[in-house]
């Protein structure tokens, strides 16, 4: 899964690395959490673009979200059948860039869990993922889900599962908004190489949403 991950990249930085039209003004974020306002880049007639939507997906047929779960992970294996995720898996895709991204490991007491910082070693990571436009109680509310997909060499012994995390050579592919045949949709969500990442243990003081800034990622000791 993915429940947590930073975007701190300056936004210049982003319109250049996506070759965007436009992004919107955004602020170095560091312990991002589902339901919150994330940065989404789509394609458009206009060109590659970025906005803003709710982390957690809404599918467009939704009237009511009381019952609706966090739907803020998609399992690559069922994008293709899943009510919840095919409309989009194959209409709506993009990509949400992120600095990295945590997760927890199990310690050997089988209570208590590290936390672990994830990101790439020498470029933004970048999630394959859905979005959809749903209209709730009147009010029009875009949202997006990440891919998750099961874990590398690296990430295994945390957690079994990690984002799926697409490298530029797929982006056009994945991000064109015309209809694809799902095996070829599926076959860009290839697992990311365990060489092109780094990972260290962070203080679990991420555990708390309302702890922000950069010490969040710094190194600890285990």
């Amino acid at each position: 899964m993915c429940g947590r991950f930073a975007l701190a990249y300056p936004r210049s930085s982003l319109i250049d690395w996506y070759h965007a039209v436009s992004i919107p003004e955004i602020e170095p974020r560091y312990n991002i959490a589902p339901t919150d306002a994330i940065l989404v880049i789509r394609d458009s007639e206009q060109g590659r673009v970025g906005s803003m939507m709710r982390w957690g997906l809404i599918p467009h047929w939704v009237k009511d979200t009381k019952k609706l779960p966090l739907l803020f992970n998609a399992r690559s294996e069922s994008l293709a059948i899943k009510p919840m995720f095919k409309h989009a898996f194959r209409r709506q895709r993009c990509l949400i860039p992120a600095s990295g991204f945590y997760e927890w490991k199990l310690l050997p007491d089988g209570k208590s869990k590290q936390p672990y910082y994830i990101c790439a070693k020498d470029s933004p990571l970048s999630f394959a993922g859905l979005w959809e436009t749903a209209t709730v109680d009147e009010v029009t509310i875009n949202s997006c889900t990440i891919i998750t997909t099961e874990s590398n060499t690296l990430m295994r012994p945390i957690h079994d599962r990690m984002p799926v995390i697409l490298p530029p050579e797929v982006w056009d592919a994945w991000l064109t908004p015309t209809q694809q045949p799902d095996d070829i949709l599926l076959s860009l969500l290839q697992l990311y190489s365990a060489e092109q990442m780094q990972l260290w243990p962070v203080s679990p003081a991420v555990g708390r949403t309302s702890n922000q800034g950069e010490q969040l990622i710094q190194p600890v000791n285990e």
